[in-house]
Formats: C-alpha cells, sequence, structure tokens
C-alpha cells in the first residue's frame, strides 16, 4: 500500500488516534479528525488551548493510527507543522469539513490551529 493510499484511508476513517509526548515525556492518545489530505499531506488543527496544542508545539513528533471497516490498519509517524497563512487554513478545513460550524460557529473557528504532518 502506497503513502496517498494510507492517507486517503485515514481520511474517510476520519476520527483516528494521534499521539504524542507530553512534558514528563510520557506519551498521550486522543482521538482527533484527519480535517484534510491533499499532495501526500494530512492535515488536522485543533484550539490553542488544548494540551495536545502544548505538546504538538513543544515536541512536533507525533504518530496516528487507524482502522476501517474493512479492517485495514494504517500507522504513519512524522512531524506536526505548524501552518502559515493560519486564516485560509481553517477556513478552507471548514469548507471540507462542514460540521465544523455547529461545533465552533462563526469567528470561534479562529481559536483554532492547522497544522500539516511531513
Amino acid at each position: 500500500m502506497n503513502a496517498s493510499k494510507c492517507l486517503e484511508i485515514l481520511r474517510e476513517i476520519k476520527d483516528v488516534a494521534f499521539a504524542t509526548v507530553d512534558e514528563k515525556g510520557d506519551p498521550q492518545i486522543r482521538i482527533i479528525d484527519v480535517m484534510l489530505v491533499e499532495d501526500e499531506n494530512l492535515y488536522f488543527c485543533t484550539a490553542r488551548g488544548k494540551e495536545f496544542y502544548r505538546q504538538i508545539t513543544n515536541h512536533r513528533h507525533i504518530a496516528i493510527t487507524g482502522m476501517n471497516p474493512e479492517y485495514q490498519m494504517v500507522r504513519l509517524s512524522g512531524r506536526a507543522d505548524r501552518l502559515k497563512d493560519q486564516k485560509r487554513w481553517i477556513d478552507r478545513i471548514f469548507e471540507e469539513n462542514p460540521s465544523m460550524k455547529d461545533v465552533y460557529p462563526g469567528e470561534s473557528r479562529y481559536v483554532l490551529e492547522a497544522f500539516c504532518m511531513d
């Protein structure tokens, strides 16, 4: 299975497990949505006030895993890079994921920051 297919599977699953490392070096795992997959890149977002945000900005290495209904499991690891032009990326994420408008209505969406896994 090539990288494009793995990313496609993760986007279809959408709710996948993201692993980070906390300030003590302990692993932390939570479910995060894969918001976009484009040009062999995976995009996600999180709010600036969350522990997840602090962990990925302090230690950029992350791991992601998910399994689809056909029992295909995908695991990836890499770095979380904060994207430039945040407003454009957050707006793009909301265009591709309309349900986000219910969670973060109006301007409240800009509490989020967008990241790309490389």
